[in-house]
């Protein structure tokens, strides 16, 4: 039990960032930013965070309180506070302007779409924004908010959710899929296990050890780690990542990531 528990925290602790595909294993992990702005319902990012993982050159100029962008063949220029923004000398207006949060830029989401011509996916109930360009995926959370204590998910519900995603596991037996699932996840996992009927990895996790890492008021993430064997010098063990969110009163899972990890036998 103790060695479980520690492997429980090291996974957790190991997979802050989740992959984004929801039943595989994924080679390549998104890049992660944790300080993306909800603001007057606008969703604001870091602008230099999300340009420099995007491959794009940021300058900053403090006097004239302006920010040059360059990525391949395309300057942009933008002015704290000013809606404008100058895109190979071209002007085009954003909805809400450029801002200054604690020194940081943040700009409304649909700019990266506009000016770098990324791909845009806003998940209301995780409060995340997905953008991709060329292949590379980020990830920006709404910046981090405690649930009060009595929003918290309880021990007793999530043994639940754990034990849903062990039956989903297998669908053969359960007939009105979505109706059976809507208690316990969003309609975005429910489609996922409909296509994939069910998931790739059959394991059949216990209760969860350890309680979940809340990021916002609505967004979660919850690791539980499984022994799946041994080859007399090393362990086996398959981690489940949930990521939850608290939507119609209630915790459900949103996403799952699997993760294969070996540990070293002590002495072998």
């Amino acid at each position: 039990m103790f060695r479980k528990l520690t492997l429980t925290l090291l996974a957790s602790a190991l997979l802050a960032v989740p992959a984004f595909s929801t039943c595989s294993f994924a080679d390549s992990r998104p890049v992660e930013i944790y300080n993306g702005q909800l603001k007057n319902n606008r969703v604001l990012i870091p602008l230099r965070d999300v340009s420099q993982n995007l491959d794009a050159a940021v300058e900053w100029n403090q006097k004239l309180k302006t920010i040059k962008i360059n990525k391949d063949d395309t300057e942009l220029l933008l002015t704290v506070n000013s809606k404008k923004v100058l895109v190979n000398q071209s002007e085009i207006e954003l909805d809400v302007p450029a801002v200054l949060i604690q020194n940081t830029t943040f700009v409304p989401l649909r700019f990266v779409s506009q000016t770098l011509g990324a791909g845009v996916d806003w998940n209301p109930y995780g409060q995340q924004a997905t953008i991709t360009l060329n292949g590379k995926q980020i990830i920006v959370n709404i910046e981090r908010t405690q649930p009060a204590s009595s929003q918290k998910a309880t021990a007793a519900h999530l043994k639940r959710l754990s034990d849903k995603l062990n039956e989903a596991t297998d669908l053969s037996s359960i007939k009105q899929i979505r109706t059976y699932f809507k208690p316990y996840f969003t309609d975005r996992l429910i489609n996922a296990i409909i296509q994939t009927k069910g998931f790739e990895y059959k394991n059949q996790f216990g209760a969860p050890l350890i309680s979940p890492n809340y990021l916002s008021r609505t967004t979660a993430r919850l690791s539980q780690s499984l022994d799946t064997g041994h080859d007399g010098y090393e362990i086996f063990s398959v981690i489940r990542q949930m990521n939850l969110v608290y939507v119609d009163k209630t915790w459900k899972v949103d996403r799952v990531s699997f993760t294969k990890i070996s540990t070293p036998i002590s002495g072998a």
